[in-house]
């Protein structure tokens, strides 16, 4: 049978990817992750617009906290250290230091940073130096987006030392903030900026401030490319691409569905379910991902196995049915129907698909069963599932059972 999945199992992968990224966990940045938390109502917070985050949580206190507890669970067994950070503004608000809640014992929590015991670079060996103190001048900076400030503190840190690692990547990011908006005619070029020199950049010198400072890069980007046509061989250089880097949950959804036949592009039908997820309708964003299932199961099973796959309870139900003893084993053709037979209360929430493949017919049986009028109906229902895939049934019958 499935795994029952814990109330933050949704967490633990998000923290393992945070900290495989950036070398440290913020529970803000744990709670974008996990999508507790809203980008737009985290970017007007920094900005000033907001006094506080109290209001665009989408879990009570409560359940930050039981968050929390279970950061400092897996801190100890992978080794780290919580930490209170201070937060300050951006933009019109840089500088300003910022209080995440009114609610003291909360503002902690979402002031906690999870780092390794044994430090997260080699620059916290000399934090007492003046060159990592020019170091830190510089990307703050950056993170400001003041070029010209970020240029006359790069020039003192290439005083101390010309060599030093981040003058490179310091260089770039001045480089990028001084870049033109891209229009049409450049927004090609501007792309492989951003993926091969200005985000690597930025993630190495910037570290958790890099999403933020490449965000209204990527959504410059994305109106850019608006216009040009949808090029099937480089599915990038489409608009929702560029959104969904920038956390613009809804253009993309939008470009997407501007685009025709897109269900027939595994990318955008991918991007469009990560979209309609992050926007919390897990419904439309389920049927885009069983639709990759049927017509491009290697694409979705990519997907699934990714660390960013954003649903942790879809993720473990693809894990458990791959370690399920089922003949025919749980493919990403069976993976809906999968789902339908040992999660029968969601499953009461889809629709039919009405596909012609044993997958499709499997599905579609099991959710008649759910959703049967009458006993006729259902011992039908379980009849077409037996014919198509027998351990689909007994899964779902040893989960009525229990």
């Amino acid at each position: 049978m499935a795994r029952a999945a814990t109330p933050f199992a949704e967490a633990q992968p998000a923290v393992q990817r945070l900290l495989a990224e950036h070398g440290c966990c913020a529970l803000l940045e744990l709670l974008l992750a996990v999508n507790w938390l809203d980008y737009e109502d985290y970017l007007a917070w920094r900005r000033g617009e907001r006094a506080t985050l109290d209001d665009s949580l989408h879990r009570a206190p409560s359940g930050v906290e039981g968050l929390v507890k279970h950061m400092e669970q897996w801190g100890r067994e992978l080794d780290l250290q919580a930490q209170g950070v201070v937060l300050y503004g951006i933009e019109e608000n840089a500088g300003a230091q910022l209080r995440a809640s009114a609610d003291p014992r909360l503002d902690e929590f979402l002031r906690t940073e999870f780092q390794p015991a044994s430090g997260r670079s080699q620059l916290d060996l000399f934090l007492d130096t003046a060159e990592a103190a020019a170091c830190a001048d510089v990307a703050a900076a950056i993170a400001g987006r003041d070029a010209d400030a970020a240029q006359a503190r790069l020039e003192r840190l290439l005083a101390i030392n010309p060599r030093h690692w981040a003058v490179a990547d310091a260089r770039t990011l001045i480089e990028a903030l001084r870049a033109s908006a891209p229009g049409e005619a450049d927004a090609a070029a501007w792309l492989d900026a951003m993926e091969r020199s200005w985000r690597p950049a930025a993630c190495a010198l910037l570290h958790g401030e890099a999403r933020d400072f490449l965000t209204p890069m990527w959504r410059a980007l994305g109106a850019a490319l608006e216009s040009l046509p949808f090029d099937f061989g480089q599915p990038t250089r489409h608009p929702a691409w560029a959104y969904l880097n920038g956390l613009d949950w809804g253009n993309a959804r939008r470009a997407v569905l501007a685009t025709a036949d897109y269900e027939d592009q595994p990318a955008l039908l991918g991007w469009l379910a990560e979209a309609e997820w992050k926007l919390r309708d897990a419904k439309a964003a389920y049927a885009r991902w069983f639709a990759l299932c049927w017509r491009s199961p290697d694409h979705f099973e990519a997907l699934i196995d990714h660390a960013g796959f954003p649903d942790a309870m879809l993720k473990q139900a693809w894990l458990d049915g791959r370690d399920a003893a089922l003949d025919p084993e749980i493919t990403p053709g069976w993976f809906p129907a999968w789902v339908a037979a040992t999660k029968p209360v969601l499953a009461r929430t889809f629709a039919r698909c009405g596909g012609g493949s044993d997958g499709e017919r499997a599905f579609d049986a099991m959710v008649g069963i759910v959703v049967a009028n009458n006993d006729r109906e259902e011992m039908d229902s379980r009849s077409r599932l037996r014919d198509l895939h027998p351990g689909l049934l007994s899964a779902f019958l040893e989960g009525v059972e229990e």
